[in-house]
């Protein structure tokens, strides 16, 4: 019997011992490293929990080369999000190859509705693969053919075909790569412009920078919250 009661009295002192290990590892602080984890998941998954207005503002400001501040206007966003439909045949392989999520797309113009910006967004799990896409747009390789262009009818975009397009630009910050392109509202097609005219186009790594800083600002951890997994 005492033998018994030894027994019974260790039992519960290893099952009280471990609910205390259980409760404090429940109620410990998160590590730093869980913390950043945390964050990084938040800024990685904004393209999905924010609205695509949120992703691309109504109005983006740019300074012209002539020193001029103008408000490039966005005339509409694409509803299909998928990454093979943002972009051309070249690129979608290597997109998928490297995780994709997203391809969200809108496009903008100018101040005086001369030029046509589209602009898409795309979304990788992490900013290494989001890198390693970047390679597959090395300079004089896909000079044009890298986003599809966004026309949309009845706008100032409409005649922005594939192409019409002129130039095209790339950039990555974080989880997210940014490509651009960019032509006249006339819709001329490259071939017939001639001589390039680059300050025409200025605006496009601006653009590029006030689309990418909000998707990438650091993200407040609070592990009190439920929509936070720390």
């Amino acid at each position: 019997m005492a033998l018994a009661a030894l027994a019974g009295l260790c039992c519960l002192a290893v099952a009280v011992l471990a609910g205390r290990a259980a409760v404090a590892g429940q109620t410990r602080p998160p590590t730093p490293a869980e913390r950043a984890a945390a964050a990084a998941a938040a800024v990685a998954g904004r393209w999905r929990s924010w609205p695509a207005g949120r992703i691309f503002p109504a109005g983006l400001g740019y300074t012209t080369t002539l020193r001029a501040r103008g408000t490039a206007h966005r005339v509409g966003i694409s509803p299909d999000d998928h990454c093979a439909a943002a972009l051309d045949a070249a690129l979608a392989g290597p997109a998928r190859q490297e995780g994709c999520r997203a391809g969200i797309r809108a496009s903008y113009v100018d101040e005086l509705d001369g030029v046509v910006y589209t602009t898409g967004v795309l979304a990788f799990p992490d900013p290494a693969r989001a890198a390693s896409f970047t390679r597959h747009l090395r300079p004089g390789r896909h000079p044009v053919a890298a986003l599809r262009s966004l026309a949309l009818p009845g706008t100032a975009s409409a005649r922005f075909t594939a192409a019409a397009r002129q130039t095209a630009a790339v950039r990555q910050d974080g989880p997210y790569v940014l490509l651009t392109v960019a032509g006249y509202t006339d819709g001329r097609p490259a071939a017939a412009t001639g001589e390039f005219d680059a300050p025409a186009f200025s605006a496009a790594g601006q653009l590029a920078r006030e689309i990418l800083a909000p998707l990438n600002r650091p993200a407040p951890v609070d592990c009190t919250r439920r929509q936070w997994s720390c």
